[in-house]
């Protein structure tokens, strides 16, 4: 009976009043998806699709890969801070986590021919929510409370290879995904001893595959673009619940249940175009994924369809051997709008960002980079809306492991 009146009350009207740990948009689906990694072009917001660079690894466009003289070794951090407002209330949190780590190895920069291996994020899951709940039952009125957490997410294994011929630029890149989505929920009821604990793991397997190009038309016009794509990916699902009574570590009632079936991984397809200036490269991406047959983490208020994201960027290049100091750093900057893949009681979830960044080289071939993200999540209409900064902080390191040798 305790047990129905936990689950009642589950059921009942409530409010969000406390959130930590990370964003509350990231409990649907497989969460926040991670487009690249880097602080490179997290300063650019993204832009990367016919945007290269000397020492940055570029996964969004794996044709970009050769374009460094350098085999590199790249590890970051991401920092994310939010505010949440929700029907008059509002809380922040705040999460951080590794950005990857990737290695560069250019064997042959004459002819673009490169490859890069390495473990990125693909997607997080990272929040804590605690809902006061309230219902009657029998004329009683019964008030508790819900603590939602969650966490895990997607990691991908990169592998892409690139090559040149003439002005075209070409890259293949597979993505191994990998990892555990974990969704808890514990209820109490107040003037009651019992708790109600339940849990959803999601254990996603799969491949995706992407194939890139990049043209160049002159010396300071350019367009790229790429399509990824994969097979069904596998996905085990275990369910738990189980009560206990406070203070007392063995539950008096718990039962699991698991299954396996298949789920569609997203498919996307993007272009950009880049224009040189001096030192200056501007550019502009727009992508669109279709997630709309993705069975991870179904919910009854969420539906999946298509994201469309768009960003434009800019990036000066460090000179590394100027006189002057200033010269000596790079600098980013760029804006997007992204609509996300997903929507929320009916609503489309847009997000609407600005960033900026620097780099600053260390010597020959060592960089460190820095980014700042800032920007706004929120449902069309009224709803729960999350603002946000990012920071990223990566460092690259580079040698010379191939050299030029002479050809006829």
């Amino acid at each position: 009976m305790k047990l129905a009146l936990l689950t009642l009350l589950l059921c009942s009207g409530s409010v969000v009043v406390m959130a930590q740990g990370g964003s509350n948009y990231s409990s649907i689906g497989f969460g926040d998806i991670r487009r690249s990694a880097g602080a490179l072009y997290d300063g650019m917001a993204g832009t990367s699709i016919a945007m290269p660079n000397d020492h940055g690894i570029n996964l969004v466009n794996p044709a970009l890969l050769g374009m460094s003289p350098f085999t590199r070794l790249q590890a970051g951090y991401r920092f994310n801070q939010q505010h949440i407002t929700q029907g008059g209330q509002s809380t922040s949190q705040n999460n951080g986590e590794l950005d990857g780590l990737l290695v560069l190895f250019a064997v042959d920069t004459a002819h673009g021919f490169g490859f890069s291996l390495g473990v990125v994020p693909y997607s997080s899951v990272d929040y804590l929510v605690q809902r006061e709940l309230q219902t009657n039952v029998d004329g009683t009125t019964l008030k508790g409370r819900s603590r939602q957490s969650g966490t895990g997410g997607t990691s991908s294994i990169n592998f892409g290879i690139s090559g040149r011929l003439g002005n075209l630029y070409g890259g293949l890149s597979m993505q191994s995904l990998f990892g555990v989505i974990t969704l808890a929920d514990e209820i109490t009821i107040d003037g009651y001893r019992e708790r109600l604990q339940t849990s959803t793991a999601y254990d996603v397997r799969g491949f995706l595959f992407k194939a890139g190009a990049y043209y160049k038309l002159s010396s300071s016009f350019s367009l790229g673009g790429y399509v990824s794509a994969g097979a069904n990916g596998s996905m085990n699902t275990v369910y738990r619940a189980s009560s206990s009574i406070a203070g007392v570590t063995t539950p008096y009632y718990d039962s699991v249940v698991a299954t396996t079936g298949p789920t569609q991984l997203p498919i996307s397809v993007g272009i950009g175009a880049s224009y040189r200036v001096g030192r200056a490269l501007y550019g502009i991406d727009i992508d669109v994924s279709d997630h709309s047959n993705v069975a991870v983490n179904p919910r009854s208020n969420v539906t999946f369809g298509r994201s469309l994201r768009a960003s434009i960027g800019m990036s000066v290049n460090a000179s590394q051997y100027a006189a002057s100091f200033w010269e000596r750093w790079g600098f980013r900057a760029g804006a997007g709008y992204q609509q996300m893949y997903y929507t929320y009681n009916g609503a489309n979830v847009d997000e609407v960002f600005g960033s900026a960044g620097f780099d600053f080289p260390l010597g020959a071939s060592a960089t460190v980079d820095a980014a700042l993200q800032g920007g706004l999540r929120s449902p069309q209409g009224n709803g729960l809306s999350e603002s946000f900064l990012r920071v990223t902080v990566t460092v690259s390191i580079g040698e010379t492991w191939f050299r030029p040798f002479a050809r006829d």
